[in-house]
């Protein structure tokens, strides 16, 4: 209401005035040089408005005017960062296929796009790496060295180039400068230990990672306690770095044995069966420094009763428990806990292990419905995927240091919380 008020007061304030001008024009005369202007008030203000008014208008077209490059290169701006963002877009889903080809065409779109010189050079250089293309490798990082914030990344590069050479006395020698300057650097140490480790220079590799803390890191903590053994230090010590590693615990399962602390080696395995599931456990136990059949019936009721729990948990369970009735000469119980077994689970070694129970015992027979089995299951390595009969701290075929994985461990039945993987509806990346 009040501004309506306003308005028409205003109105009529300003139409009084142009009335009365108009009543009263009056007379106003310019001369100018050898010219003589008249004319009247009304005529004069309408001149005056008339000069403001192109004034105005001039001046708003110069601002235009001015301001037509900066559009232009903000137009510009805004259509790269679109074309940028789309090309991130890209890029993720060139990672999660893992198309190499369209990771540097992205990145190189990235550079353009976005002028980030150091995230599209560090995958241009990735992607030269990943693909052996060593001279690209070698020119990207000659332009990580050159951006201050990508100074840790450099060094981490020249490393890797000289591993991808298989240059290992350069990486050895990187690695040394630059424990210099990152003492305490995991991925730096890691790599210090593995290069030892290929050398068997295991002493100069537990003092490489000792220091590290990987607490929650099991395959770096695996590497310290493994090095840690086998620089001849305590056994019992290296078990407490880690309990993920399986040589640790072969070798402090024999050493409880050798000091005649049966219980304690029975327990051990209770306590770290999960993280291994491996029948190999349980057959150092029954096997090493066995002195009679008495010590062997001994340990094999040890080793049922501290297992019985984790009995369906896994075939593994099944097959270590027969294997250590057999050990004892109990032919029926080693018969029954083959018998629990799935068929459509047997694999070699199970019915290898039937076989030699009916050879003991002319009671048993094996089963008619046995036919083809499962080829039996071997230590594979994470790197390489070569196939091991035995654990190897180093893998014989690609030299890749801590990585033979047993391939049952995945298959035990644990109770899980329903929170546990969030993710698991999201399909897994290869």
């Amino acid at each position: 209401m009040f501004k309506i008020t306003k308005f028409f007061l205003i109105t009529i304030i300003l139409s009084y005035f142009a009335v009365w001008i108009s009543n009263r024009p009056g007379k106003v005369r310019i001369v100018w040089q050898e010219y003589l202007i008249e004319t009247n008030v009304v005529g004069l203000s309408a001149v005056i408005f008339f000069i403001f008014l192109s004034v105005i208008l001039f001046l708003f077209l110069v601002s235009k005017i001015k301001n037509i490059p900066e559009k232009v290169s903000f137009s510009q701006k805004e259509k790269y960062l679109a074309l940028g963002n789309e090309s991130l877009d890209d890029l993720a889903i060139n990672l999660f296929l893992g198309d190499k080809e369209a990771l540097e065409k992205n990145s190189r779109k990235i550079k353009k796009y976005l002028k980030n010189e150091m995230f599209s050079t560090v995958m241009l250089f990735n992607t030269a790496l990943s693909n052996n293309n060593l001279d690209d490798a070698q020119k990207y990082l000659k332009i990580l060295k050159t951006i201050p914030k990508a100074y840790y990344i450099s060094r981490r590069a020249d490393v890797m180039v000289a591993l991808k050479e298989k240059n290992i006395d350069k990486a050895l020698s990187f690695l040394l400068e630059y424990r210099k300057e990152y003492e305490n650097d995991p991925w730096i140490s890691e790599k210090l230990a593995i290069l030892y480790s290929q050398k068997k220079e295991w002493e100069l590799g537990w003092e490489s990672i000792k220091r590290i803390k990987a607490a929650d890191n099991t395959l770096l903590s695996s590497l310290q306690a493994n090095l840690h053994a086998l620089s001849g230090k305590n056994i019992f010590d290296s078990i407490k770095i880690s309990e993920n590693s399986f040589h640790v615990l072969i070798e402090a399962i024999k050493q409880f044995i050798k000091n005649n602390e049966i219980s304690k080696a029975a327990k051990l395995i209770e306590k770290n069966w999960f993280n291994f599931n491996c029948p190999e456990i349980i057959e150092t136990f029954i096997k090493h420094g066995l002195k009679n059949n008495a010590d062997s019936l001994k340990r094999h009721k040890l080793i049922v009763k501290v297992m019985k729990k984790h009995l369906n948990s896994s075939d593994e369970v099944r097959l270590s428990l027969a294997m250590s009735a057999f050990q004892a000469k109990i032919w029926g119980e080693s018969q029954k806990y083959l018998d629990d077994i799935p068929r459509e689970n047997w694999d070699e070694r199970t019915k290898n292990l039937y076989e030699e129970i009916c050879k003991k015992s002319e009671k048993l027979s094996m089963p008619n419905d046995v036919h083809d089995v499962n080829a039996s299951p071997e230590w594979y390595c994470i790197s390489c995927k070569t196939r091991h009969k035995q654990w190897q701290f180093i893998c014989d075929e690609c030299k890749a240091v801590n990585s033979l994985k047993w391939p049952k461990t995945s298959n035990i039945k644990k109770k899980k919380f329903f929170l546990e993987n969030p993710f698991r509806h999201f399909p897994k990346m290869q």
